[in-house]
């Protein structure tokens, strides 16, 4: 795990991939009490109500991110990447947060740098164009059909 810690790039990568196309867009919550939700006219949610908390309304939200729907996984070198990484209340949660943090998150970001690292370094690939839709989730609409080869 410290190896890929140490790839700074790829973690930004990965990071960036997860804000944007997150694998979940949202939970479903059970208020336990009656919660206040300050903003734009402030808003009570009664005890017993279910909420659906939608990540991708802060993943995307550009009073947070910079052209928020734009792939830059440079954005993330200036940011604190424990705050990426951690459950650290900043409103990035692509694996939850508190005590449902996702076990397998370390994991899956080391899974995920193993495919990049053997992608970029074995294949030469080339996207076939397709065009991405946002809503309901991020997802392309041909599926991203993509031109893989193995390096010679």
């Amino acid at each position: 795990l410290r190896s890929y810690e140490l790839c700074i790039f790829c973690v930004q990568v990965i990071t960036e991939t997860l804000r944007i196309g997150n694998i979940i867009s949202g939970i479903m919550r059970k208020a336990v009490r009656d919660v206040e939700v300050k903003g734009q006219g402030d808003v009570v949610i009664p005890k017993g109500w279910c909420v659906l908390v939608y990540f991708r309304s802060v993943h995307l939200d550009a009073n947070i991110y910079d052209d928020p729907y734009a792939f830059n996984p440079w954005r993330w070198k200036e940011r604190d990447m424990a705050a990426a990484t951690a459950n650290s209340g900043s409103g990035f949660t692509p694996f939850g947060g508190g005590q449902r943090l996702c076990p397998g998150l370390d994991l899956a970001r080391l899974q995920t740098s193993i495919f990049l690292h053997h992608l970029v370094t074995n294949f030469t690939w080339v996207a076939q164009g397709d065009v991405v839709v946002n809503f309901p989730t991020v997802r392309l609409k041909r599926g991203m059909p993509i031109k893989v080869t193995p390096k010679t």
